[in-house]
């Protein structure tokens, strides 16, 4: 009967000093929420939901690839495109078996594409950057999903991406126009909301004067 209750106690002990693992989140999910965020505000909002949380971010493109040491261990730093938001995703991979993963042939290398977990630290505004730390590489992956799966603006050119209702007509960009998006954080910070209301109408409007050209092509 001792014996059962000591291993009862020890039991109970192990399950509260032992920490929650917290869910994983959808970085894609969040990438696009933070690109979309309408003043800096609403970004902040975005961000600090996020941060200190582990998310999965799959069909991420690498653009950038370099060996580093890290506390000397080998690493690897990588700076991704995440497709669905134009932003890129930035960490260093030092778990020996993500390095493998990165390693077996086919070796990955600049134009691959990995899904990788890691937990979102913060986000680079000059770079345009999610920081992630402590990723795993999950697995080599593709650079854009199958039809019908997670990601509808890369299958539907005509999706809608983004939205700006703050202006006095309200303004939405489909997946085949998100390259305008490029510019809102120089514009916003230079102009405000009028100034990137403005430059989004006049930019959306060309675009369909010359789909409209074409008879309604791409």
């Amino acid at each position: 009967m001792k014996t059962k209750f000591s291993l009862l106690l020890l039991c109970l002990g192990i399950s509260t000093t032992l920490p929650m693992q917290a869910a994983t989140s959808n970085g894609n999910d969040f990438a696009l929420a933070l690109s979309e965020a309408r003043n800096p505000a609403e970004k902040t909002t975005v961000l600090d939901d996020a941060v200190g949380r582990p998310h999965i971010f799959r069909y991420l493109t690498i653009s950038e690839m370099s060996d580093v040491e890290v506390e000397g261990r080998p690493g690897v730093r990588i700076l991704a495109s995440e497709p669905a938001s134009l932003m890129s995703v930035e960490f260093t991979v030092t778990a020996s078996n993500s390095l493998k993963l990165l390693q077996d042939e086919p070796r990955s290398k600049v134009g691959d594409a990995v899904a990788v977990t890691g937990k979102v630290t913060s986000c680079n505004d000059s770079r345009n950057a999610i920081l992630l730390e402590s990723p795993i590489v999950r697995h080599k992956d593709k650079a854009k999903p199958k039809p019908g799966k997670e990601l509808l603006a890369e299958v539907d050119p005509t999706a809608l991406v983004y939205s700006y209702t703050e202006g006095p007509r309200p303004l939405m960009v489909q997946a085949r126009d998100r390259d305008v998006l490029q510019r809102k954080d120089e514009i916003m910070a230079n102009g405000g909301g009028k100034a990137w209301f403005e430059y989004l109408e006049a930019e959306l409007a060309k675009r369909a004067a010359a789909r409209a050209a074409k008879g309604g092509q791409p």
